[in-house]
């Protein structure tokens, strides 16, 4: 009998799957990795389905690999690239022949059975600010005030309703440049006098801001909770650390109880198995929740998550996490 795989569909440089693959390797594990970017000139598929079969059998296969459906036993659904069309295709072409691509190929992985790390559709959909908050204030995490609005009246006016300060946040990273990379947009700092009418031209997210003693990187794997505080050098009045990576500090810490059940109440409702979900803890040691769960995030680059986090990844992947 075929030994059973553990696939991992990723780009081809991604440090972090390479941690967790060679874990899985050293425990004998049999795992295949691949990129949707390589369907359809690098990656074939031939799949079937037979009357009498309740799911799709057959293949996926590159040069180095082929993976065979039936073996499968868990998905990573990590950091893939997207599909690449033929060149020689016209724009049209190229577009159908994508959408094609993700319904069928995308649609043959969303039919598959097995443990996922976790499903592409549960990933996008928890990727909306909106419903993570309103999940992660049902679920009694600490919310700070919020506006979602398009009227500069009304992003005025909560400007002004909250004096200790409002942030801006963009709900889905940054606007994409004209050669396809993305821009980066922190999150920002805004009073009444710096809304103008543009903010009519789209959403506009709006938070009172959290005085800030520290801010906490979490990793969540199935039941298993690793957190990082993450500190600033003193004096520094930055709202989004991550615009300061080369001068922060990591310590590992505990998660309070009613943080870890709310996490885990959000990522149940969200059919998650993996996040890294972000914090703002205040000086009353209060932890708020500002819509960053980052349900496919990183965690790779803190050296106190590194190791527990990648043992804990190839654990759940092979049924062994905590039930």
């Amino acid at each position: 009998m075929t030994a059973a795989t553990i696939a991992v569909i990723t780009r081809d440089q991604d440090i972090t799957a390479d941690l967790v693959i060679a874990e899985l390797a050293a425990r004998g594990v049999a795992v295949t990795r691949f990129d949707v970017a390589a369907f359809p000139e690098r990656l074939e598929q031939v799949s079937y389905l037979e009357p009498g079969h309740r799911e799709w059998t057959g293949t996926l296969r590159d040069d180095l690999h082929e993976l065979d459906l039936s073996v499968l036993r868990a998905i990573w659904y990590r950091k893939p690239a997207p599909f690449v069309p033929y060149h020689g295709l016209s724009s049209t072409e190229r577009r159908w022949a994508v959408a094609e691509a993700f319904h069928g190929f995308g649609g043959l992985l969303a039919s598959l059975n097995v443990h996922w790390i976790s499903r592409p559709d549960r990933i996008a959909a928890a990727g909306h600010k909106p419903l993570q908050m309103a999940l992660a204030a049902a679920a009694g995490l600490t919310v700070p005030p919020s506006l979602l609005t398009n009227s500069p009246d009304a992003a005025r006016e909560f400007c002004v309703a909250h004096s200790g300060g409002v942030i801006y946040k963009p709900l889905d990273g940054g606007p994409g440049s004209e050669s396809g990379r993305r821009v980066a947009l922190r999150a920002a700092p805004v009073t009444a006098d710096d809304i103008t009418a543009g903010v009519r031209r789209t959403t506009h997210l709006f938070q009172a801001r959290v005085p800030c003693a520290y801010s906490v990187r979490l990793a969540v794997v199935g039941r298993r909770f690793f957190a990082t505080r993450i500190d600033l050098p003193a004096g520094t009045d930055t709202v989004d650390w991550r615009a300061e990576h080369a001068r922060l500090q990591y310590t590992p810490i505990g998660v309070p109880d009613d943080v870890s059940a709310g996490v885990s109440c959000m990522l149940k409702a969200l059919g998650l198995n993996f996040a890294a979900p972000d914090f703002v803890v205040d000086h009353d040691g209060r932890w708020h929740f500002l819509g960053d769960l980052n349900p496919n995030g990183q965690w790779a680059w803190i050296d106190a998550l590194r190791g527990p986090v990648t043992v804990a990844m190839a654990d759940e992947l092979i049924g062994e996490g905590p039930s």
